[in-house]
């Protein structure tokens, strides 16, 4: 449901002010998956540096099609 340029940026209020009106900024529809990385949980930010882009298709569990997702790798960032 996401334009691909979406996949690895940081979900804040410009990020969600920039979501289509058919998508639901909670990603209850699998519109979007999330990753927490920093945090007041955290005693430290884990030490991430984006990846490659990809998109990838799997089999539709309901139709004919295969269903497509595009996402970023999340790599360990070397110091």
């Amino acid at each position: 449901m996401l334009d691909p340029h979406f996949a690895g940026k940081l979900m804040d209020k410009e990020l969600l002010s920039q979501l289509p009106s058919e998508v639901d900024p909670c990603g209850e529809n699998g519109e979007f998956h999330t990753f927490v990385f920093d945090g007041p949980i955290f005693s430290e930010a884990l030490p991430l540096q984006l990846g490659e882009r990809v998109f990838r298709t799997y089999p539709s569990p309901t139709g004919p099609r295969d269903v497509g997702f595009w996402f970023v790798e999340l790599l360990e960032r070397s110091e």
